[in-house]
C-alpha cells in the first residue's frame, strides 16, 4: 500500500452527516436506505432498516442489484447522499453537489462558456462521462446532448431527490451498456405527502486581491480594465413546488412537482484571475503575462510564400505595416468570455401508482426540462480561414501595406494580385454567443405485483425524448468575408466586385476601418436542431427458491429488455460546408440508430447463516445483448460477502462490463475541429529537435520559423466509424464495512473499499496530442502519417493543417484506488454531533494508447496530454450539530490534492517530450482546501429557513497558463471553486 494512504491519515479530521427521513419501503421499489440514528451520510454504509419496516419485513432494493433483501446489504461499494445534506450545501444545480465527491471528476458544468454544451454530465473515476450509467430510481436517463450525449442531469427534480446512490464498478449485468466507471442513482421520493414550497437565492462574491496579477493589468496592459476590488454576481434564483397525497383508501398515490431556476451570467472581465488570457512569462514576477490571440482587433497579415507576419505600425487610421510581435501583439480575449453562463430551467412531472389488486399495480411518472442557457465567448473574427488572393490596385490598400505584403506594382487593379491569410478580430460587432436550449421528456409506464407470497413481477416501457436547438450567433461567413474583400472603385467609392446581398466593402487594410455595416454583412448564424429518442421495454420476475443452506433463501431475478436509441442532427448549410470562420470546420448533419435486445438474471445465495461464521454469502449476475451495430456481448459479475463476527463484513466483486457505441461515434461524418495542446515543432525555441519535427513533416527551412497557436488550439480530422465494437471492462471490488453498533459505538460506521476498474478496447481516437507525441518519441509511421502540416509547416493556419484523430477501438484505462468512508453520530442531551468522512486515494489512472503499448499514467498530473487535474488524494469531511429544538449547524472541509503539470512526467508519452525549463510557476498546482458552514432553524411548524456561505475564505483557483488552459478563466472550473464565496439562503414551507 502506497506511503501516501498512511501520509495522509493523520492530516484527516472526521466529520459527520445530516438526517433523512424514513420513508415506506416496498419491495417493488427503490426507497430511503435508513443509516444509523437516521443519518444520511456521503460515504458511509448503512446496515439496518428502520426497526418497524424489519419487523414488517419489507425489502430494500439496493443500487447494483434488482434482488430485494431485508437489509441495506451490498457486495459493491455504494455511496450515499441524502436529501437534507443538498438543503444544507445550498447547492440548486446537483452537479455541484456530485463533483465535490472524492469519485468524480467534474465534466460539463455551469462554469464552462467555451466548449459548453449546455448540459450538466457526470464523470465518475475520470472515465469519461459516457462511461458513467445515471439512473433514475433504476431506470435509464436517456441522451442528452447530440455531442455530448452523456445524460444530462439537469433534467433531475432536485425538490424530490430522496437519496443519491453512486456505485463503484462495472454493473452492465444488471442495467446494460454504460456502467463501466459505475452508476449514479437518482432515488426519488414518491410517497411525498402535502404541499412543499421551496425558494432560495444564491450568489457569488469575491474580493479581487491578487496584487501581482493587479499589477501585471495596472502597469503593462492599458487597454484592460481593472475588476472591481469586491464582486457580487452571478445570482440563481430557484422555486420549486411539490404536491403529493393518497387517494382511494391509500390504494393509489401521486407526486407533482414543478420548478423554475434563474441564473444569471458572470463575466471573465469581473475577475483578477480571469480578465486576462494568460501566458508563462518567467520574465513577470507574476509567472504570466496577458496574451491570447493573434487574430487580433488591428489585424495580424501572413505574406505568401514566405509567411512573415505583419500588423499596423499605430493607432486608427493606420495603413503601414511593421513586423508581428510575438506575444506584444496578441489580443486579450478573455474579458468577453462569462465566466458562469446564464441559464433558465423550468420543470415538471409527476410520479404515480394505483394498486388493482395485489398482483396488478399500475404506475406511471413524467418528466418535463426546459432548459436555455447562452455561452458567449470573445467576438469572432477572420481566423486566417482562407488564402485571399486580392488584387493590388485594390481601392481600399495603403502602397505600403500592398508593398509588405508581396505587390510591385500599385497602380493598375488588373495588373497584380497578391495572396495573404488574414486575422482580424471584429471587434466593431458583438461577441460571438451560443444559444443552447435542451427540452427533455421522459415517460414511464409500467405494471407491476404479486404472482405469489414469494414471486413478483415489474414490466414497464420507457421513452425519453430531447430536443435540441442551438443558434450560433455573431459568427462570420468565410464567403463573404472573401466577397467584400474584393473591391474596386466606381464613381460613388469603393464596391465590392460582386453586390451580391448587398455586399458592403471590409476595409481590414486600415486600422479600425471597418465598419458596422461591413460587419453586419459578413455576420451569419449558424442554426443546429437535433432528436435524440430512447425506447426501453423491459421486464423482469423476481423471487425466493427457498432455504437451501439453512441461511436464508436464495433470490433470483430473471428478465429481458429492448432498448433502442435514435439520433438525428440537422445543421444549416453554414455549420455544414464549414463556412462560419470562428468554428474549426464543418459541422456535419448526423442521423442513425442502433437497437439491443437482452435477457440477464441475478442470484443471490446464502450460505451461512448464525454458524460457526455470522454469515456468508454469495451472488451473480449475468447478461447477454445483441446489438444491431457491434453484434453480441457477454457481461456478468460475481460476488461474495462474508461476516465473520456480527458488525464486520468483507465484501468483494469481480464483474464485465461493456459500453456500447453511440451513434456519434458511429455514424459521425469525418470533418475537420480543435483540440488544445501544443506543437513541439513551433516558435523559434522548438522543444523537439530538427530531427524529430521531421518526421512530423517539418522541412530544414521550416524548422525554427513555424508560429504557435497563441490560443493553444490546432486542428484535427475526427469523424465515425460505423465497424466499431463494443468497449470492455473489468473491475475488481474489494472493502471492510464495520457497524459500531454491535461493539457499543452506537451510531459509528466505517467503510474501506479497494477498486480496479481495466477498459481495453476503449473507443477514442489516438489523441491528436499523442499522435504528435508518439511520433516525436518514436518514429512509428502509424502515429507520423497522421500528421498533416500546410505551406507554413503549422497544425492550424490552414484547414490543410491537421492532425487525424477518427474514432477507433484502440488502447484501453484503467484505474485503481480505495475509498473511505468513516461516519458518526453521537447523542446529547438536546441534539447531537455528528461528522461524517469520504475520501479517495487514487493510485494511478493510466492511459495506454494502442494495444500492447506500456500503460502511461496520470495520477498526480494535469496538462495537455492528462487534461483535468488527477490527484492521488482528496476527501470531503463535514462536522455539525443537530439540536432536538429543531435547528442545526454544519461545517464542510474539502481538500484537494496537489498536482504537477504533466511535462513534468518522467513517462514520454505522458510529457510529450518536452521538459519545462524552471518556470516554476507552471510547474505544480499546491494542495487546496475550501471550508463551508451552514445553518437552519424551523421557524414555525411549516416553515423552515436555511443559510450559509461555501468557500468561506473566499480561496481563489489556481491560475494555469499558456498550453495547459482549459480555456475557461485560465483554470478548471469545477475543480476549482472559480469566483469565490458563494451564500445562499433558502426557505421551506410544507403543509
Amino acid at each position: 500500500m502506497p506511503e501516501a494512504l498512511f501520509a495522509g491519515i493523520s492530516r484527516i479530521n472526521f466529520i459527520g452527516a445530516g438526517n433523512v427521513k424514513n420513508t415506506r419501503l416496498s419491495k417493488y421499489k427503490y426507497a430511503a436506505a435508513p443509516i444509523a440514528l437516521g443519518m444520511a451520510m456521503i460515504s458511509t454504509p448503512s446496515f439496518a432498516q428502520d426497526a418497524e419496516e424489519a419487523e414488517s419485513g419489507g425489502d430494500i432494493v439496493v443500487t447494483g442489484s434488482r434482488i430485494a433483501r431485508p437489509e441495506q446489504d451490498s457486495v459493491s461499494p455504494v455511496t450515499s447522499i441524502g436529501a437534507e445534506e443538498i438543503d444544507e450545501t445550498g447547492v440548486v444545480r446537483v452537479e455541484d453537489l456530485l463533483n465535490n465527491l472524492p469519485q468524480t471528476v467534474a465534466a460539463q458544468t455551469a462554469f464552462i462558456s467555451n466548449g459548453a454544451s449546455g448540459t450538466a454530465t457526470l464523470n465518475l473515476r475520470g472515465l469519461g462521462t459516457l462511461r458513467t450509467l445515471v439512473l433514475i430510481d433504476g431506470r435509464r436517463l436517456p441522451q442528452g446532448d447530440p455531442f455530448a450525449t452523456a445524460p444530462d442531469i439537469n433534467q433531475i427534480p432536485a425538490q424530490l431527490i430522496e437519496r443519491i446512490e453512486v456505485v463503484t464498478g462495472g454493473a452492465s449485468s444488471v442495467y446494460g451498456a454504460d456502467a463501466v466507471a459505475g452508476v449514479v442513482n437518482f432515488i426519488m421520493d414518491r410517497d411525498f405527502e402535502g404541499f412543499k414550497l421551496d425558494a432560495g437565492v444564491n450568489f457569488y462574491q469575491h474580493n479581487n486581491s491578487s496584487d501581482g496579477i493587479r499589477d501585471l493589468i495596472r502597469n503593462r496592459e492599458p487597454n484592460v480594465n481593472l475588476p472591481a476590488e469586491n464582486q457580487v454576481e452571478g445570482f440563481t434564483y430557484d422555486f420549486n413546488a411539490a404536491f403529493g397525497a393518497s387517494f382511494d383508501d391509500g390504494r393509489g398515490h401521486v407526486t407533482a412537482y414543478a420548478g423554475y431556476r434563474q441564473i444569471e451570467a458572470a463575466l471573465q472581465a469581473d475577475y483578477d484571475e480571469s480578465a486576462c488570457a494568460l501566458r508563462f512569462d518567467a520574465v513577470d514576477a507574476t509567472g504570466f503575462r496577458c496574451s491570447g490571440s493573434s487574430t487580433t482587433p488591428a489585424g495580424r497579415f501572413f505574406r505568401v510564400p514566405d509567411f512573415a507576419s505583419f500588423t499596423f505600425d499605430g493607432g486608427p487610421g493606420t495603413q503601414t505595416l511593421r513586423p508581428f510581435v510575438f506575444n506584444n501583439d496578441f489580443y486579450n480575449y478573455a474579458p468577453t468570455n462569462y465566466y458562469q453562463r446564464p441559464d433558465k430551467r423550468y420543470t415538471a412531472g409527476f410520479f404515480a401508482e394505483y394498486e388493482i389488486s395485489d398482483g396488478v399495480k399500475p404506475y406511471a411518472e413524467f418528466q418535463y426540462m426546459d432548459d436555455r442557457s447562452v455561452a458567449q465567448i470573445a467576438f469572432s473574427g477572420t481566423f486566417f480561414a482562407t488564402a485571399e488572393t486580392l488584387s493590388c490596385g485594390n481601392p481600399l490598400l495603403g502602397d505600403q501595406f500592398a508593398m509588405t505584403l508581396g505587390c510591385v506594382d500599385v497602380s493598375d487593379a488588373s495588373a497584380e494580385t497578391f495572396t495573404t491569410y488574414i486575422g482580424k478580430r471584429l471587434v466593431e460587432g458583438d461577441p460571438r454567443q451560443n444559444d443552447l436550449r435542451h427540452t427533455s421528456y421522459r415517460a414511464v409506464f409500467g405494471v407491476k405485483g404479486d404472482i405469489s407470497s414469494n414471486w413478483n413481477y415489474d414490466v414497464y416501457a420507457l421513452r425519453g425524448n430531447t430536443i435540441y436547438q442551438n443558434t450560433y450567433l455573431n459568427d462570420l461567413s468565410t464567403s463573404r468575408i472573401s466577397q467584400a474583400l474584393n473591391v474596386v472603385n466606381s464613381p460613388t467609392g469603393p464596391v465590392c466586385v460582386n453586390p451580391a446581398n448587398g455586399c458592403v466593402p471590409l476595409n481590414v487594410f486600415t486600422n479600425g476601418g471597418v465598419t458596422r455595416a461591413a460587419f453586419d454583412f459578413i455576420s451569419i448564424p449558424g442554426l443546429q436542431n437535433a432528436d435524440l429518442e430512447t425506447y426501453v421495454v423491459s421486464g423482469y420476475l423476481s423471487g425466493r427458491l427457498g432455504d437451501v443452506f439453512g441461511a436464508g433463501d436464495i433470490g433470483v431475478v430473471v428478465g429481458a429488455e429492448y432498448r433502442k436509441e435514435q439520433y438525428d442532427l440537422k445543421v444549416d448549410q453554414n455549420f455544414a460546408e464549414g463556412t462560419l470562420a470562428g468554428q474549426g470546420g464543418p459541422t456535419p448533419a448526423v442521423s442513425g440508430e442502433f437497437a439491443v435486445r437482452e435477457v440477464f438474471g441475478e442470484i443471490v445465495i446464502p450460505i451461512i447463516s448464525d454458524g460457526f461464521i455470522n454469515s456468508f454469502t454469495i451472488e451473480g449476475g449475468y447478461r447477454y445483448s445483441d446489438y444491431t451495430t457491434s453484434g453480441s456481448s457477454h457481461t456478468w459479475k460475481l460476488g461474495a460477502s462474508l461476516s465473520p463476527v456480527a458488525g464486520i463484513k468483507l465484501r468483494g466483486v469481480y464483474s464485465r462490463a461493456v459500453r456500447a457505441p453511440n451513434v456519434v461515434e458511429l455514424f459521425s461524418p469525418q470533418s475537420i475541429g480543435l483540440f488544445g495542446g501544443t506543437d513541439p515543432c513551433s516558435t523559434a525555441a522548438p522543444t523537439a529537435t530538427a530531427a524529430q519535427c521531421a518526421l512530423t513533416g517539418v522541412s530544414a527551412a521550416q524548422y525554427g520559423a513555424i508560429a504557435a497557436n497563441p490560443a493553444g488550439q490546432y486542428n484535427q480530422l475526427g469523424g465515425g466509424n460505423p465497424n466499431l465494437d463494443v468497449e470492455k471492462s473489468t473491475s475488481y471490488t474489494g472493502g471492510i464495512v464495520f457497524d459500531g453498533r454491535e461493539f457499543g459505538l452506537t451510531g459509528f460506521t466505517a467503510q474501506v473499499d479497494y477498486f480496479n476498474i481495466e477498459i481495453s478496447g476503449a473507443i477514442s481516437g489516438i489523441g491528436a496530442q499523442t499522435t504528435i507525441n508518439r511520433c516525436i518519441t518514436s518514429g512509428l509511421a502509424e502515429f507520423c502519417n497522421l500528421i498533416n502540416r500546410d505551406a507554413a509547416g503549422t497544425l492550424w493556419l490552414t484547414p490543410n493543417a491537421f492532425v487525424v484523430n477518427t474514432q477507433q477501438n484502440i488502447g484501453g484505462l484503467s484505474t485503481e484506488g480505495i475509498d473511505l468512508g468513516i461516519g458518526y453520530d453521537y447523542a446529547l442531551s438536546g441534539g447531537s454531533v455528528f461528522f461524517d468522512y469520504a475520501g479517495t486515494f487514487t493510485f494511478k489512472n493510466e492511459f495506454q494508447t494502442l494495444p500492447g503499448d506500456a500503460f502511461s499514467d496520470c495520477v498526480g498530473f494535469f496538462g495537455s496530454t492528462c487534461g483535468s487535474p488527477q490527484p492521488k488524494y482528496r476527501h470531503r469531511v463535514r462536522l455539525g450539530y443537530r439540536a432536538a429544538s429543531g435547528w442545526n449547524l454544519n461545517l464542510g472541509w474539502r481538500f484537494y490534492g496537489s498536482v504537477d503539470a504533466d511535462v513534468l512526467s518522467a513517462d514520454p508519452a505522458v510529457n510529450g517530450g518536452a521538459v519545462p525549463t524552471g518556470n516554476a510557476f507552471q510547474d505544480t498546482i499546491s494542495a487546496y482546501s475550501w471550508f463551508d458552514l451552514s445553518a437552519s432553524v424551523d421557524i414555525t411548524d411549516n416553515f423552515r429557513f436555511g443559510l450559509g456561505v461555501n468557500n468561506i475564505l473566499d480561496k481563489a483557483p489556481p491560475l494555469i497558463g499558456g498550453a495547459y488552459s482549459p480555456s475557461n478563466g485560465n483554470t478548471f472550473p469545477g475543480v476549482y471553486d472559480p469566483i469565490g464565496r458563494q451564500f445562499f439562503f433558502r426557505g421551506t414551507m410544507k403543509f
